[in-house]
């Protein structure tokens, strides 16, 4: 059963793969406690996928809504505004669980029910590893994913393992849409420290990424670099704005500049998104 004190509410997102969710799905429900309610936000394209889907649904009592099909970061938001528990989980097509994980989080979210809790995960497929889980990175100044050795000052997020309370959905501190793919849930971990909610790690249980193959593969490299560098702007010059990430983030971009790395024109159009987004917060 569901916990007493809190409402746990799955925001599942899949897109064209039909046995990763039945796989994700029936690990869910061999869980030792069981979620306030599992919502599936579906981005297929292909017709006899959706089809697919909808049944899976049906089958495990889940709730199904058609996505935005804007992309990944539109595709959580959405289904995250559709949920009615106390507290939001984020999930993948392609994520299984090992046993009591759902016990673990809520036993994170007992400790601290303010708190924004993210949860590591194991690659590659197939292979479960011993505990400690790895802990999710935050973004550097540098455009790379790193572990702070303060983790006072944490912002990292999880992607899909991350349990957010309704606060953050009521406040409208939602993910970026600015690109379909990339890092942008590192860009939105550090405006979630900005904005005041604290984020923590959960030690004692991880995720199983059960496949490498993602919708982001469909994008070109450039955008994909455009995002990151786009991440590194909103960090440094709007998030947090300080001497050494000013000159991380300078000294890098001007380094990938020259080396061939990046162009002229993706770095402008990382700054012209940079500079409209940051002038609406």
């Amino acid at each position: 059963m569901e916990s007493d004190f809190y409402k746990l509410s799955i925001a599942l997102v899949t897109r064209n793969r039909s046995q990763n969710l039945k796989s994700a799905i029936e690990s869910l429900k061999g869980q030792s406690i069981q979620p306030y309610e599992i919502l599936v936000s579906d981005d297929s394209d292909i017709d006899s996928v959706i089809k697919q889907n909808i049944e899976i649904c049906k089958s495990y009592n889940c709730i199904y809504f058609t996505g935005p099909r804007k992309g990944l970061y539109a595709n959580r938001n959405f289904v995250a505004e559709k949920c009615n528990g106390s507290h939001i989980r984020t999930m993948d097509d392609d994520h299984e669980f090992p046993e009591n994980h759902l016990k673990e989080c809520f036993d994170a979210i007992a400790r601290d029910p303010d708190a924004i809790w993210t949860i590591g995960e194991y690659c590659p497929p197939n292979e479960e590893r011993s505990l400690p889980a790895p802990i999710p990175g935050q973004l550097h100044p540098k455009g790379y994913s790193c572990v702070p050795a303060d983790m006072n000052g944490y912002f990292g997020i999880s992607c899909g393992a991350t349990i957010y309370p309704r606060s953050v959905i009521e406040s409208k501190v939602l993910n970026l849409e600015t690109y379909k793919f990339g890092i942008l849930y590192l860009e939105y971990g550090i405006r979630l420290k900005k904005n005041g909610f604290n984020i923590k790690h959960i030690q004692s249980t991880f995720v199983i990424h059960k496949s490498y193959a993602t919708t982001a593969s469909e994008l070109q490299n450039k955008t994909i670099e455009e995002c990151r560098i786009f991440c590194m702007l909103m960090l440094t010059f709007k998030h947090q704005v300080s001497i050494f990430n000013v000159y991380s983030t300078t000294s890098q971009l001007i380094f990938e500049l020259i080396k061939g790395k990046i162009s002229f024109r993706i770095l402008l159009n990382a700054f012209e998104k940079y500079r409209l987004e940051s002038s609406k917060m």
